[in-house]
């Protein structure tokens, strides 16, 4: 048994979503990923690695310069430019997705992950609105954004069980 393996058993065994041990494989076989999915994932870490690169030279430069007014502005907008290209990654894959369910699937979470991050902004707005003065790092409206993707995929997943995995999960001839 290779250690990939055992990572995926213990994928498989933890997920909790149902599906079967060959398509928690098939999930991370990148020969059996569809074209779309691996422009993706080459597209994404490319713009990724961008950002990381544009944050950590705007944040050196800010550091250094101590910049004001105008400025800082298009220090900000420099560091947005590859978060909006992200976004355009994420559009042209659904324009390549051929799966018509997949693609329902992935807008329904983004547009899950979307909507609480508004919440969740809009919660932070009035908090300030009404007089507190504390923050809390920009971090948390990403992690708001993955979490209710995760979960709205992992609640998509259980809705659309067919049959065959009800049977596979419960160990039995039919779930009657």
């Amino acid at each position: 048994m290779t250690w990939m393996s055992s990572v995926l058993d213990m994928i498989w065994l933890t997920s909790g979503a149902g599906g079967s041990k060959e398509e928690v494989e098939m999930a991370w076989n990148w020969k059996k990923l569809g074209a779309a999915k691996k422009s993706l994932i080459r597209r994404g870490a490319v713009v990724l690695v961008v950002y990381e690169l544009v944050f950590v030279a705007a944040m050196f430069w800010v550091d250094r310069t101590k910049p004001a007014g105008p400025m800082l502005f298009v220090i900000a907008l420099l560091t947005t430019v590859p978060v909006l290209a992200f976004i355009a990654t994420l559009a042209r894959y659904l324009g390549e997705e051929v799966d018509e369910f997949h693609r329902l699937l992935v807008v329904r979470c983004l547009l899950w992950g979307t909507a609480a991050v508004m919440a969740t902004v809009c919660f932070h707005g009035f908090l300030q609105l009404f007089g507190w003065k504390g923050s809390w790092p920009a971090a948390v409206e990403l992690g708001v954004f993955l979490v209710a993707m995760l979960v709205a995929k992992l609640t998509y997943r259980v809705q659309n069980r067919v049959p065959a995995d009800v049977d596979a999960m419960l160990g039995s001839e039919g779930a009657r």
